[in-house]
């Protein structure tokens, strides 16, 4: 082989895994992400109404927080670990044990679990982001 054909060689190769690091989730996978963002949302405004109430708050609005929760977290389970991705299948195994956290805490109105579970859920979403998400300059994402 030729310097050429070997410097041609090392790019197409260089090439190939840039293509292959950064890319476009499947459908069903951006749909969770796009509901685990409502849910936290939600979650956030259902804390807030909580705090609000006073002495005999509604916690029955967080079970569709819950269940948003859990139906998008298992989606991403199944991709990451397709994925073979060792630290988000245990980010997303954290988080389906904090839903379930969560939902305790709604069928005992115990505040402070409740107020727990969902800060560390947030702080979960965050972390997961930072390690596999791509922001790109059209202000889409891409899975890294």
């Amino acid at each position: 082989m030729t310097n050429r054909t070997v410097t041609v060689a090392a790019i197409c190769v260089t090439l190939g895994l840039a293509v292959r690091a950064s890319e476009k989730p499947a459908a069903p996978y951006q749909e969770a992400m796009k509901n685990l963002g409502a849910a936290n949302a939600d979650l956030r405004k259902d804390v807030v109404a909580i705090e609000s109430a006073g002495a005999y708050p509604d916690y029955n609005p967080i079970e569709k927080d819950a269940a948003t929760f859990k139906a998008s977290f298992t989606t991403a389970l199944a991709f990451w670990t397709t994925k073979g991705s060792d630290d988000a299948v245990s980010l997303l195994q954290k988080g389906l044990k904090l839903v379930d956290d969560l939902e305790m805490a709604r069928k005992e109105k115990n505040y402070d679990a409740l107020m727990t579970a969902a800060a560390e859920l947030g702080k979960m979403c965050g972390a997961c982001h930072a390690a596999h998400r791509e922001r790109l300059p059209d202000g889409t994402f891409e899975i890294k």
